[in-house]
C-alpha cells in the first residue's frame, strides 16, 4: 500500500469537489498535526483514515528554514517534510511553490485532478463520476487555470477513449 502525505490542499479540495473518498483508496494517508488543525474548521470531522503524524525536531527545523526563506507556507512546509522524512510515495499538494519544492528534491507529487485521474486509470470510478469529480474541482476552492482545465478533460477523454 502507497503511503500518502498530504498538505490542506488536496484533501479540502477533494472534500469540496464531493471526492474525498479516493484519497484512501490510493494509500495511507498521512498529515502533519498542522494541517490537521488547518483542516479542523473547514472540514466537520477528520476522516477516520487520516492519520496525523507528528514531525521529528529534524524535520521541523527543515520546515521551518523553508517558511523563513519564503519558500514555502506552514502547511505546505511541514507536509513535505514529513514526506521526505518518511519516505512517501506521494506528497499531496495544490500549492505550485510546493510541487516546484517537491520535484527538485525528487519527491513524487501529485494534486487533487491528479487523484481524481490516478482513480480513472485504474478504473475505481467511471468516465461519468471522474467528470463529475472534474466539475467539483471547477468550482471548489482550488484555482486552476483554463489550460489545467482543458488538460485534465483531455486526460480524461484518452483514458476512456
Amino acid at each position: 500500500m502507497k503511503r500518502l502525505v498530504a498538505d490542506t490542499g488536496p484533501v479540502l479540495h477533494l472534500h469540496e469537489a464531493g471526492a474525498l473518498h479516493l484519497l484512501p483508496l490510493a494509500g495511507e494517508i498521512f498529515l502533519p498535526p498542522l494541517v490537521a488543525a488547518e483542516l479542523r474548521p473547514r472540514i466537520s470531522a477528520l476522516p477516520k483514515w487520516a492519520k496525523v503524524q507528528a514531525l521529528s525536531s529534524t524535520a521541523q527545523a527543515r520546515a521551518l528554514e523553508w517558511r523563513r526563506a519564503g519558500l514555502l507556507h506552514v502547511g505546505e512546509a511541514e507536509a513535505l517534510a514529513l514526506a521526505r522524512e518518511s519516505k512517501s510515495d506521494w506528497f499531496l499538494t495544490d500549492d505550485a511553490a510546493a510541487r516546484l519544492m517537491a520535484e527538485s528534491l525528487n519527491v513524487e507529487v501529485h494534486g487533487s485532478i491528479g487523484v481524481v485521474l490516478w482513480a480513472a486509470v485504474n478504473r475505481l470510478v467511471k468516465k461519468s463520476e471522474a467528470e463529475a469529480f472534474l466539475i467539483g474541482l471547477e468550482k471548489s476552492s482550488l484555482w486552476m487555470s483554463l489550460k489545467v482545465r482543458i488538460e485534465a478533460r483531455a486526460a480524461l477523454e484518452k483514458l476512456f477513449a
